[in-house]
């Protein structure tokens, strides 16, 4: 039943999230999919760029709110928020199930041999990518169908049935659902950076006689916190991981995004480097800490919140049915 648990907490405590921050999430994956110069540039089997197509520039975050609002009206901002959602959901509900199984098989594993049940930091980053894989497998199709709705210029068809239909003749088969992938499953270095940092960071605020570890058992620290806690070490965990792989989530939007030419990640590291310079594979860094960052401490702020409520409902209905068969 933890393992179950945890999964929902996260998933719900990450769509409320993530509902909260959407326009953000709309603004940098519009910044970090435009081009340098004023057209989207497509791109031959070498990876060299041969012609463009006009599109709508964005200076920074607030250029990009206000240019979206008159384009496409406040909707704009929301493109694409019940795909998102669901990819979220079965994403962070999938990571959270795995995360937790994982690092419980673990744990059990660690106590049989006698070892110093305690993770280290490698340890908590292998479980980390392990969980994240299985998860991107199953949900890597919601996100490109999200990512396409989001970077649809102008009052181009964004419904979901329109766009899938759109992918699936892209290819002529199912696999441009899983477009980015192999992206996706290198940036499962992310999530599993953002936990072990975490969970790094929470040895702060809990001693080492209250740790993860009681009576054998492997305990939830979200609940052992408080939620300004939890919001702070998410903050944090989520800055690590952001700036050491946002070449890679630049790629992934890249892979995804409408009309996209490139058709592997090193294609658009070799073409934003060449043709951007250096710093154009940190481009949109602003918006997607922003974004991050509020997305994780709210996250871990209420997946402890609500890992909480759970447990006084269950200890509520346990009582309950003490009480009638008393």
């Amino acid at each position: 039943m933890a393992s179950l648990e945890s999964a929902i907490t996260g998933a719900v405590a990450s769509s409320l999230a993530n509902v909260l921050v959407y326009p953000l999430d709309v603004v940098k994956t519009l910044i970090q999919t435009q081009n340098k110069s004023s057209g989207e540039a497509t791109v031959d089997a070498e990876g060299a760029g041969k012609r463009e197509t006009q599109e709508t520039r964005y200076r920074n975050t607030l250029d990009a709110i206000i240019k979206i609002i008159k384009n496409r009206g406040i909707g704009g901002l929301y493109r694409g928020l019940p795909a998102s959602i669901v990819a979220g959901f079965l994403q962070s509900f999938s990571y959270f199930f795995w995360y937790s199984v994982v690092r419980k098989s673990f744990f059990r594993l660690k106590l049989l041999k006698g070892k110093i049940t305690k993770f280290s930091t490698p340890e908590e980053l292998l479980l980390g990518i392990v969980a994240a894989a299985v998860s991107q497998v199953f949900t890597n199709p919601v996100g490109v169908i999200s990512t396409r709705q989001q970077t649809l210029e102008g009052n181009n068809k964004a419904k979901f049935v329109d766009v899938v239909r759109q992918i699936y003749k892209e290819q002529q088969n199912i696999s441009g659902f899983w477009r980015g992938l192999k992206v996706s499953l290198i940036l499962t270095i992310n999530p599993s950076i953002t936990f072990a940092s975490y969970e790094r960071l929470k040895d702060i605020f809990i001693s080492s006689s209250a740790q993860s570890q009681n009576d054998g058992k492997l305990m939830e620290t979200s609940a052992q916190l408080s939620p300004a806690q939890n919001f702070a070490l998410g903050f944090i965990s989520k800055m690590i991981s952001t700036l050491i792989t946002q070449p890679l989530i630049i790629s992934k939007a890249y892979l995804q995004r409408t009309g996209s030419q490139f058709q592997s990640f090193q294609q658009v590291l070799h073409y934003l480097y060449t043709q951007e310079g250096f710093l154009a594979l940190w481009k949109g860094i602003a918006p997607q800490l922003c974004k991050g960052l509020l997305v994780q401490g709210l996250l871990f702020m209420f997946k402890g919140e609500l890992t909480k409520l759970m447990r006084r409902l269950f200890r509520y209905i346990k009582a309950n049915r003490r009480a009638r068969l008393a």
